[in-house]
C-alpha cells in the first residue's frame, strides 16, 4: 500500500511538472516612435494577433511568448532571449517583426501580439497558426493564417484575407475584399467595394452597400447575398442542391430554373456571380 501510495505521488509531481513546462511564457512590451503612415509587417509561427488603432505618434507592441517543449530544456532562457531581444525592427515608420531566426525557437515557441497603432497603417500579417482580429485602420490589409478565424472591421482601403481552415468575419469596409478560407463561413455586413469570397465548405453571407462585382462561391453551405435597393447588375446564379431565390426583379436570359438562374436586374450592370455545390442561394 505504501508502495502504491508512493508511485501515485510520484505520478501527479510528474503530472504539475509537466503541467508547469507545458504553460511556461513570457512576455514584452515596446513602444516604437513614428511619424506620418506606418507600413507593419506582422509575422509569427504560431500564435494570434490582433491590431487596433491608437495615437498617431507611435506603435506599441506586447508580445506573450510561450514555450511548447514537454521535456526540461533552457525554455527560461530561451523565453529570456527574446523578452531581452524580440523580433522587432524599424526603419523610419516601416516596422517589421519577424519569426525568431533560432530553428529551435520557430518550433517550440509561440509568440501572441496585441498592437496599437496609428490609424493610418498599412498591414501585412501572417501566423501560421492562430486567430487575425484587425479593426479601425486606413489599411490596405493583409491578413493570412494556415487555421485559425479572422475578424476585420472598420477599414478604409483594400482588404484580403486569407485562412486554411477558419471562419471570417468581416464589417463594415470601404474598400474592395477578397476573403479565401478552405474551410469556414464567410460573413460580410456594411462592404462597400466589390467583393470576392470563397470558401471550400461553409455557408457565406454578405451585404453590400454600393452597387459592384460580387463573387460569392462554396463547396457546400448555403449563400446569402444583400444588395442596395436601387443597385442594377447582371446575375448568374448556380446551385448544383437546392433552390435559387431572386428578390429584385429580373429579366431572365438562358437558364431559368430550381438550380440555376441567369439574367439582368434593373437593365444590368456589375456581374453578380454566386454559386454553391450543395445548399440554397437567395439574392436580396
Amino acid at each position: 500500500m505504501r508502495f502504491s501510495h508512493i508511485s501515485t505521488a510520484l505520478a501527479f509531481a510528474g503530472l504539475v511538472l509537466q503541467s508547469a513546462a507545458a504553460e511556461r511564457e513570457g512576455s514584452f512590451d515596446r513602444t516604437l516612435t513614428v511619424s506620418g503612415a506606418v507600413d507593419l509587417n506582422v509575422e509569427t509561427g504560431s500564435g494570434r494577433i490582433e491590431v487596433r488603432p491608437g495615437d498617431t505618434s507611435s506603435v506599441r507592441i506586447h508580445g506573450v511568448i510561450r514555450a511548447h517543449d514537454e521535456f526540461f530544456h533552457s525554455d527560461e532562457n530561451r523565453i529570456h532571449e527574446i523578452e531581452t531581444n524580440p523580433p522587432i525592427s524599424q526603419t523610419g515608420s516601416s516596422i517589421r517583426i519577424s519569426m525568431p531566426q533560432d530553428d529551435w525557437l520557430r518550433r517550440h515557441v509561440s509568440i501572441s501580439y496585441e498592437l496599437v497603432v496609428p490609424q493610418q497603417t498599412r498591414l501585412r500579417a501572417h501566423t501560421r497558426s492562430g486567430s487575425e482580429n484587425v479593426e479601425g485602420l486606413h489599411g490596405p490589409v493583409e491578413l493570412e493564417t494556415g487555421s485559425g478565424s479572422v475578424t476585420v472591421a472598420r477599414i478604409d482601403d483594400e482588404v484580403r484575407v486569407q485562412t486554411g481552415s477558419g471562419r471570417i468575419q468581416l464589417d463594415s469596409l470601404k474598400g474592395k475584399v477578397d476573403a479565401h478560407t478552405g474551410s469556414g463561413s464567410i460573413e460580410g455586413s456594411g462592404i462597400g467595394g466589390p467583393i470576392n469570397a470563397h470558401t471550400g465548405s461553409g455557408s457565406v453571407r454578405l451585404e453590400q452597400t454600393a452597387a459592384g462585382p460580387l463573387e460569392a462561391h462554396t463547396g457546400s453551405g448555403g449563400v446569402n447575398v444583400r444588395l442596395p435597393a436601387d443597385a442594377a447588375f447582371d446575375l448568374y446564379a448556380h446551385t448544383g442542391s437546392g433552390h435559387v431565390y431572386v428578390d429584385h426583379p429580373i429579366t431572365v436570359h438562358g437558364n431559368l430554373g430550381g438550380h440555376e438562374i441567369q439574367g439582368k436586374v434593373k437593365g444590368g450592370g456589375p456581374l453578380v456571380d454566386v454559386r454553391t455545390g450543395s445548399g440554397s442561394v437567395r439574392i436580396e
